[in-house]
């Protein structure tokens, strides 16, 4: 079996496409409150253009973590961020950001492989509990946004390293 995924998660958020970009582009940039507590920003972009980097770990539900960075390799601004992936998962994603009815639908892409020699060689088993292992991740995060778009605005929360 491979160990390669493919993933499409859609999340539905009560704020406009404006909103939900600029939650995206504060988490890029290590400047939102950490409404995605399974994502750690752990190289923050200065700027969310083509050729950015962010550096990033994912904590999976089931005790492990995921530790990659992401190239932008195209910017829509307020509409979608395509990038690569190199570590532990490494490919491409897009996330898109569409009008619906009084809010937004956020869609997300993932098409990975996984690098990580513990996985590749579990993969035929825990497939399925990796599956899941995403799925709760992104449901988390859509939870998350739900609950920032109802805050206070992305410039008004704490910088990502206090008293540095």
């Amino acid at each position: 079996m491979s160990a390669r995924y493919s993933f499409r998660t859609r999340w539905s958020v009560d704020a406009s496409p404006e909103r939900c970009w600029q939650e995206l582009v504060a988490v890029a940039m290590g400047r939102s409150d950490g409404w995605w507590r399974s994502l750690r920003v752990t190289a923050p972009a200065t700027r969310v253009e083509p050729g950015a980097e962010i550096g990033a770990r994912v904590r999976a539900p089931f005790g492990y973590s995921l530790r990659f960075v992401l190239r932008v390799t195209a910017v829509d601004k307020g509409r979608a961020i395509d990038a690569v992936s190199l570590g532990d998962l490494e490919g491409r994603g897009r996330v898109e950001i569409q009008p619906r009815g009084s809010g937004s639908e956020l869609r997300f892409e993932w098409d990975v492989t996984a690098r990580r020699r513990w996985m590749i060689a579990a993969g035929p088993v825990l497939r399925p509990v990796f599956a899941l292992g995403h799925r709760i991740v992104m449901r988390a995060g859509e939870r998350g946004l739900r609950r920032a778009v109802r805050g206070a605005p992305s410039g008004a929360r704490k910088p990502a390293n206090p008293g540095a």
